[in-house]
This record gives C-alpha cells, sequence and structure tokens, in this order.
C-alpha cells in the first residue's frame, strides 16, 4: 500500500485546491509572497501576538524581501521576452543588482521609469541588512557571522504599513511592464519614447493646424523638458505621433478606412438603430408588455429580415468587412497600429465561411455595436465623424 503524501494528497472536499506547478503561474509567486508577509503581520497585531513577535518579524521580512525580487526577476524575463531588452540578468539572489539592472537600461517610458523609481527605498533597506537573501533566513551568514549584526529592533506596526505600500508599488510595476510589452508590439516608438509617451506628447500639443503659433512653441518647451528630449528626438516624436493611427487623431488628423465610406457608416448605424429601437422604461410597460403576441413577434422578424437584407444589398463584403474590423477592435481593446492586417483577416474569414447573411445578422445582433463602432472609428482615424452627434448618441 502507498504511503500517503503528507502535504500533497487530495481529497474529496475540493474548496481549498489550490493550483500550483503546472497549474501556477509565475506571477503567483511574487503575489503570493507579498499577500503572505501583509496577512501575517496583521494577524500578529490584530491578535496581539505579542509572544510571536521575535520569530514572525524574521518570515514576514523575508517574504516581502522574496516578494521584491520575484517581481524584478518576473520584469526583467518580460522585457526580454518581448526584446525591450537584449539580455537577462544573472541567477542570484541580489536585489539591489536586479534594481540597478533595470535602471541601467533607462527605459524608454516615463512611466516605468517613475514605478522603478518608487521601488528603490524598499530595495535599499532590506538591502542593507540581507544583500543576498540569507540573513533573514539564517541565523549565520555565508562568512559564519550573525545575521543582521548591525540591527537590533524592528517594528511590526511600521513594517506592515510599509509592507502595504510595497505591494501597490510591486504591483504598478509589474502591470506597467506587461503593458510596456503590448505597446511594444505595435511598433510605436523612437528610442527615447514609448508609445504611451507619444500619446501624452500629442495629448500636450495644439492640434496640427495650430503649429506655427506661439502656443505650439510653448508646448514644444514644456514637452522637451518633461521628456528630456532634444530637438531631433522632439522632431522623431512628432513624425511618428502623425504617421500613426489613432495618435495622429489626438491632433485631429483625420485617417481613412480601408473600404468603408463615412456615408456608409452612418447609413449602417441608422440599420442597427432599426433593429434596435429605445426600450420602454419599466415603469411604462404595464402587464400587456408580458403577453405573448405573436403576430407582433412575426411582424419584428419580417422587419429585421429587411433590414438585414437592405445590409446585404447596400454594402459590399469589403465594406462589412471594415465595419466589423472596427467594432471588435474597440470591443478588445486592440491597438489602432493593427487594423490592416485585422481587416484582411476578417476578409479571408468572410471568404472562407461565404455566407454574408449571417455576417450580417451575427454583427447587427450585438446590443453594444453602435457604442464600440463609434469608438472604433475614432480610434482608427475617423475624429470629425465619431466625435459628432453619433458619438453623443453612443454615449
Amino acid at each position: 500500500m502507498a504511503q500517503p503524501d503528507l502535504f500533497f494528497d487530495l481529497i474529496d472536499d475540493t474548496e481549498w485546491n489550490a493550483c500550483i506547478g503546472r497549474q501556477g503561474d509565475e506571477e503567483n509567486y511574487a503575489d503570493g509572497y507579498i499577500e503572505a508577509a501583509i496577512e501575517l503581520a496583521a494577524a500578529v497585531l490584530e491578535k496581539r501576538m505579542y509572544e510571536k513577535r521575535d520569530t514572525l518579524v524574521l518570515p514576514i521580512l523575508y517574504n516581502g524581501r522574496h516578494a521584491i525580487e520575484l517581481t524584478l526577476k518576473l520584469v526583467i524575463g518580460e522585457l526580454v521576452r518581448a526584446n525591450i531588452v537584449s539580455d537577462g540578468h544573472p541567477k542570484n539572489h541580489d536585489i539591489a543588482s536586479h534594481l540597478a539592472f533595470l535602471e541601467s537600461k533607462v527605459m524608454p517610458d516615463e512611466l516605468f521609469r517613475e514605478r522603478l523609481s518608487a521601488l528603490r527605498p524598499y530595495v535599499d533597506s532590506l538591502a542593507q541588512i540581507d544583500d543576498d537573501g540569507q540573513e533573514l533566513r539564517f541565523h549565520e551568514n555565508r562568512d559564519g557571522q550573525r545575521s543582521m549584526e548591525g540591527k537590533a529592533l524592528a517594528n511590526i506596526a511600521v513594517i506592515r504599513e510599509s509592507l502595504g505600500k510595497l505591494q501597490e508599488v510591486l504591483k504598478n510595476l509589474k502591470n506597467r511592464s506587461y503593458s510596456l510589452c503590448d505597446e511594444w508590439r505595435t511598433g510605436t516608438r523612437t528610442t527615447q519614447c514609448s508609445r504611451r509617451d507619444l500619446s501624452e506628447i500629442a495629448v500636450m500639443l495644439p492640434k496640427r493646424e495650430n503649429w506655427a503659433s506661439a502656443e505650439f512653441d510653448e508646448c514644444k518647451r514644456r514637452i522637451k523638458k518633461r521628456f528630456g528630449l532634444g530637438n531631433r528626438q522632439f522632431s522623431i516624436a512628432l513624425d511618428k505621433i502623425q504617421e500613426t493611427r489613432g495618435l495622429s487623431g489626438l491632433l485631429g488628423i483625420e485617417t481613412d478606412l480601408t473600404h468603408l465610406s463615412d456615408a456608409k457608416a452612418d447609413w449602417l448605424l441608422k440599420q442597427w438603430d432599426k433593429l434596435h429601437p429605445p426600450r420602454k422604461k419599466a415603469d411604462d410597460l404595464g402587464t400587456e408588455y408580458f403577453k405573448l403576441d405573436r403576430a407582433a413577434m412575426l411582424q419584428s422578424m419580417r422587419d429585421e429580415a429587411k433590414v438585414h437584407e437592405a445590409i446585404v444589398c447596400g454594402l459590399t463584403e469589403d465594406e462589412f468587412a471594415d465595419a466589423e474590423t472596427v467594432y471588435y477592435m474597440a470591443r478588445d481593446g486592440v491597438f489602432p497600429e493593427f487594423y490592416e492586417p485585422r481587416l484582411e483577416g476578417k476578409k479571408r474569414v468572410f471568404g472562407a465561411r461565404n455566407d454574408f447573411g449571417q455576417e450580417v445578422r451575427d454583427l447587427m445582433s450585438k446590443t453594444n455595436f453602435r457604442r464600440h463602432f463609434v469608438e472604433g472609428l475614432r480610434g482608427v482615424g475617423r475624429i470629425n465623424f465619431a466625435g459628432g452627434t453619433l458619438l453623443d448618441e453612443a454615449l
């Protein structure tokens, strides 16, 4: 008979099953250690466990330190996989060197640099007592000396407050790393500015037609100072903004869709409106609302069929594929830079499915079509069209 596994045997009650190993995730490690540190510190304080202060302070501090180490390693790994940095950091437990490694890369992203800088005080504090992950785990260090010889006391209330702030700092750094890697795929960046930086710059600038004004000169001065740009890098940033869907729209520059005109887009929205008239308020429904009216249902089905047929006749498949692409990009939060390849992919799907009528029925059944379609039009560059009454109605 096989011996029971005292830690990994499973029971019929699955309520407390936790995902580990192949079902776990690197992020679980980083998040788990900071959560454990916070929960343990809170338990000592809330349960007033005075007799356990001297023993539990060590795993509390170690878990906080280990959370920093794991988050820095996670971030570096993400940046390497996205080809934002070309090489990783040596495999060790020196959190100060991991932070210095990232700082040395001078990441072309203002927000990443800010969030990395926010971690510095926490690393400095813990690295001074444990530079290699040993002194919070063992009574003696590798040199045979007493661990943390220069310290005598630590206040768990202070530690608990700092851990809560550290958790937010680690979360912000990790999330900005994920976002930066996503943005990097668009290719919208310069050697000194990320896509987010360029978006911030575009918002700070006046509309394109006003660039010969004194207002532009003042904006240029503030932008160069904030992002540390010289004249050449500032000009490169302007060129990249103007050539990029979405960002150029922030300057008031219109960019056409490949197939769908504004007039056809407006017409398609009107057809959708016919299929989705405003709902009655609940107070106006009355008891008659809930009675099944078969004649009305049949008439509604005939009306819908007419609208669907009108769309099939009124738009080409390419025009409708354009509309569907714009809708899904906005709904799914896809960067405008991927508009062209997404459209080509949608057209291939249309060709393989070979059922234009069903494509129309599927898309026109979406109750959020108007909102996301108008949002998508703005995102891919139809600024004037999406910024007028259509946008007001969508909201």
